[in-house]
């Protein structure tokens, strides 16, 4: 699947109110990854303290960050998991999305994507600016003399990709200073509404892994919680 690759930014601590949660009315939005919920869960075991809160939304308890920590407590058998209750409408709670980035030729990428998806060549502002407006999957950066190649079909098309190359994920389009066409290439998408997260969640039709990226202006306490008072 990848790795994340953050930007660094220092954010100020605030302190958060942590309250313990039925996990049964905890409701996630995206799947998880086997391989992460499998070094989760050993971890745990062996350290038996719970480390890191839950991010949620307060009014649906719908979960924004965690979700492989929620996964691996529900496997475990936990009644209860600890949570911060965010107002997702609040300003504070920002969503993007995560580019995914795939550190192989260029050339490679859009061929191996032309021959799985329907394709079009487009100038880059109104490539982005489709994609922007859910007019298509993704499109390619960089552009090639300012054209980009914009990818049409279903999610389905993401995974594909992603079955094929390794992935990173990365948060900004900074990381395009990296890439000089030849070496290469970001999948630029358009991130999701607060409205379709909740709608996805509480419908079941979860987002594949990575698609979310919610931001927080400022970091939270870590706790330190037995896990048996998790059960």
């Amino acid at each position: 699947m990848g790795v994340e690759r953050w930007s660094k930014v220092r954010k100020p601590l605030q302190i958060m109110k942590v309250e313990m949660i039925p996990i049964s009315d905890v409701s996630p939005h995206e799947e998880i990854i086997e391989e992460e919920i499998t070094d989760f869960i050993k971890s745990l075991k062996s350290k038996g303290i719970f480390y890191r809160p839950i991010l949620l939304d307060r009014k649906t308890l719908v979960v924004l960050d965690g979700h492989h920590r929620v996964e691996g407590l529900r496997r475990l058998g936990a009644k209860m998991v600890p949570g911060i209750l965010l107002d997702y409408d609040g300003e504070d709670v920002e969503l993007y999305t995560w580019y995914p980035v795939i550190w192989q030729p260029y050339d490679e990428v859009v061929s191996f994507i032309r021959s799985k998806a329907r394709t079009e060549d487009v100038e880059v502002n109104e490539a982005m600016e489709m994609t922007d407006n859910d007019e298509s999957v993704f499109c390619i950066l960089p552009d090639i003399d300012g054209m980009t190649i914009l990818v049409h079909g279903t999610e389905e098309v993401m995974e594909i990709i992603k079955d094929r190359f390794t992935i990173e994920f990365v948060d900004t389009l900074d990381f395009l200073e990296k890439l000089d066409g030849k070496n290469g290439a970001l999948l630029y998408r358009r991130a999701p509404t607060k409205k379709e997260v909740i709608e996805r969640a509480l419908s079941g039709r979860l987002y594949p892994p990575k698609t979310t990226r919610h931001y927080l202006p400022f970091r939270y306490q870590d706790i330190r919680i037995k896990l048996s008072n998790l059960f």
